[in-house]
């Protein structure tokens, strides 16, 4: 069930030839980092996601996604979150979502995972 919702989130957009030639666009960027975010914690998978910026990073094939949440729509205690999540593509197909990596990620300014560093 996961997997035909994701499927139908970035889809479209991962297929674009355009993508494959300058690079992933924001849209399939910031997909990718919801993707990976929702894997990483599963709380999220009913989380509503808001606007979200994408800043690349100086050295390539590496952003930080910032952005909104809503949390808690099922247990009735709704609030909105920020996120930083820092999201690397690690070969050259970016429509295949086995390229991308989650490398950091915090939720309201508290690191909630960090590839380097154990938790």
């Amino acid at each position: 069930m996961r997997s035909i919702v994701f499927a139908l989130l970035f889809g479209f957009m991962a297929l674009s030839p355009a993508a494959a030639t300058r690079g992933p666009s924001n849209s399939l960027i910031i997909q990718m980092a919801f993707l990976r975010m929702v894997e990483r914690l599963d709380f999220l998978a009913n989380a509503s996601f808001g606007p979200s910026v994408v800043h690349p990073q100086p050295e390539g094939r590496y952003w930080a996604v910032v952005g909104q949440l809503l949390i808690g729509a099922m247990t009735g205690h709704m609030r909105v979150v920020h996120f930083v999540a820092a999201v690397r593509l690690t070969c050259d197909d970016a429509a295949n979502t086995d390229c991308w990596r989650l490398d950091k990620l915090a939720i309201d300014d508290r690191i909630v995972f960090d590839r380097e560093i154990p938790l």
